[in-house]
């Protein structure tokens, strides 16, 4: 696992992480997110990606570093805050034991996905996720009553709203942490509702549930507060409410759906959705019949949570399934703790019993060590030799290694190179593709909000599902899409003709395209801009599938400079 995770810190970035490096990027030299830079995600992924870009995250192995150690140390806390299942006593010892195991098992069914779906939005929100449920478990614990329901030492007696949020502070801060995610994808708030019935069903905790949901509100105000705030200093609030909630209902949900077969299927996340549904239902069985105590609720119903959340997105990518995984995961280290309070000290009359936490534990590391050999950092032993340093980490022999059929990270960086070289820092540049990550590593900006090749070509949106019963627009909804695409190139063009941007870059083979040659596709959708473009601009250098045009005089400017030997 160590092996894994230091081979992962040694990948490239995917498509996704380039993109809010330019987006954080962007931000950070004075650009209003959701009116300058036109993004259908939510702004935590740009508050992390600005995060990481603070502590030196422009380096990718520093980056890749920054979100492999935050991740362990969120899945330490949620280990830690595991024991006192039914132990009375926890100790510093315990939880430090359980949070090693917890970084163990954790991180090995992280480093089972692939350098595109590390560092992706659904692995950052598990930080907030996991560790929000984690400590709502904890924190039910110490409130939890050592007498019957209507009262005992536990209780707290009724004073007033200070004096109970100081002492249930900590589930506070749990319903704070579950809703910075709702500011990451909507569907997250599937997570607060599971720690709310966590919350509720809680027979032993010694609060009312009218203190209870009274702290939770509290804290989960808090927790939003904090992405209000982030808005409000980064932001056009009224653009975002208006992409968040009109426009990607609208349009953006027809884009590559999935139906719940295609994304049920073995192909794709069947396998680990069934395990974590048997899991779920054996934990629920022991709640249900009093082994287990109610708080554990909140663990046991993660995993379907992330499958809810999967489907509702209607996607089912790979690193969607982060919450299911890890939550599965979480799930079966809780019910070792549980076997290891129950069995661990059980007399040495009954060997038997006192073996059942081993052979849990047995079971859960073996599981790990079939599995870890086929990660594809472990399988990735090249890595080690052609990714030694930056410079190495920059190279054709060691980018190579990650072109794909639709993403050329060697290509994009000698068109950096060539932006750098040929254009002002002030200048601007317009993309016709997938990839904004060019513009981070130009150290350009885009010269309109448009940096997704499928505001301005709706033809995948249009076309929806393949599948006979896959979601597809009907043909009010598509005359709608038609119209947002229009209003797109529109605003483009404007924006094109008040600031004429030094360089135009075109992406061939962009995925949500609909030719191979982005000029074509962007001549076709976007006809009034190609005429626009073609009278004042001309290609000056093609780097494999990266086709760079640059303005007239800009052109003129670089035939005129003295060929460098």
């Amino acid at each position: 696992m160590i092996d894994a995770t230091s081979r992962a810190s040694l990948t490239t970035l995917g498509r996704d992480q380039g993109i809010f490096q330019y987006v954080a990027w962007a931000l950070k030299q004075g650009a209003v997110d959701y009116r300058d830079v036109r993004d259908v995600n939510g702004p935590l992924t740009h508050l992390v990606h600005m995060v990481l870009l603070a502590f030196g995250g422009a380096d990718e192995h520093r980056f890749r570093v920054l979100d492999l150690t935050i991740t362990g140390i969120g899945f330490a806390f949620a280990g830690a805050c595991l024991p006192g299942v039914i132990k009375k006593k926890v100790t510093w010892l315990d939880r430090a034991a359980w949070a090693f195991a917890g970084w163990v098992v954790l991180s090995g069914q992280h480093v089972m996905y692939l350098y595109w779906d590390l560092a992706q939005r659904e692995s950052f929100f598990d930080w907030f996720m996991l560790s929000a449920v984690a400590l709502q478990l904890a924190a039910q614990r110490g409130l939890a009553r050592g007498a019957a329901v209507g009262g005992g030492p536990g209780a707290l007696p009724p004073r007033g709203a200070a004096s109970i949020v100081a002492r249930a502070w900590p589930i506070a801060l749990a319903a704070g942490l579950g809703a910075i995610t709702w500011f990451g994808k909507p569907t997250y708030v599937v997570f607060t509702v599971v720690q709310l019935v966590a919350l509720v069903v809680d027979r032993e905790l010694g609060l009312s549930q009218k203190q209870r949901l009274g702290v939770f509100a509290l804290g989960a105000a808090v927790g939003a507060a904090t992405q209000l705030a982030f808005l409000v200093a980064y932001a056009d609030v009224g653009a975002f409410l208006r992409i968040y909630f009109v426009d990607v209902p609208a349009m953006y949900r027809f884009m590559l759906p999935r139906t719940p077969v295609e994304i049920l299927s073995p192909q794709w996340g069947g396998t680990a959705a069934a395990i974590a549904i048997t899991t779920m239902v054996v934990h629920l069985g022991l709640i249900a019949e009093g082994h287990l105590p109610r708080r554990t609720i909140g663990v046991a119903l993660v995993p379907l949570a992330g499958l809810v959340s999967v489907l509702a997105q209607a996607k089912g990518f790979g690193y969607h399934f982060h919450p299911v995984t890890a939550g599965m995961h979480m799930q079966w280290l809780l019910l070792i703790v549980w076997l290891w309070e129950k069995f661990g000290r059980a007399p040495r009359t009954r060997p038997l019993a006192r073996l059942v936490p081993y052979a849990a534990g047995t079971a859960l590391a073996m599981k790990l060590g079939v599995v870890l050999p086929s990660s594809p950092h472990v399988q990735d032993l090249w890595i080690l030799g052609k990714a030694r340093d930056r410079v190495d980490r920059e190279s054709h022999d060691y980018l190579i290694y990650f072109r794909d059929k639709d993403f050329f990270p060697w290509e994009m960086r000698q068109t950096a190179r060539y932006l750098q070289e040929h254009t002002r820092p002030d200048e601007r540049v317009q993309i016709y593709g997938m990839d904004p990550y060019l513009l981070f590593l130009a150290g350009r900006m885009s010269a309109t909000p448009y940096i997704y090749v499928y505001d301005l070509n709706v033809d995948a949106a249009l076309g929806g599902s393949w599948m006979p019963d896959g979601v597809r627009p009907n043909p009010k909804q598509a005359d709608v899409i038609v119209k947002m695409r229009d209003a797109h190139e529109r605003d483009m063009l404007d924006r094109l003709k008040l600031a004429p941007p030094a360089a135009f870059v075109f992406f061939d083979k962009s995925p949500l395209t609909s030719n191979e040659s982005a000029v074509v596709d962007f001549t076709e959708h976007c006809p009034e801009s190609a005429a626009w473009v073609r009278e004042r601009y001309r290609e000056t250098a093609v780097f494999g599938e990266d086709r760079v045009w640059m303005r007239n005089d800009v052109a003129e400017r670089i035939a005129a400079a003295p060929v460098s030997n």
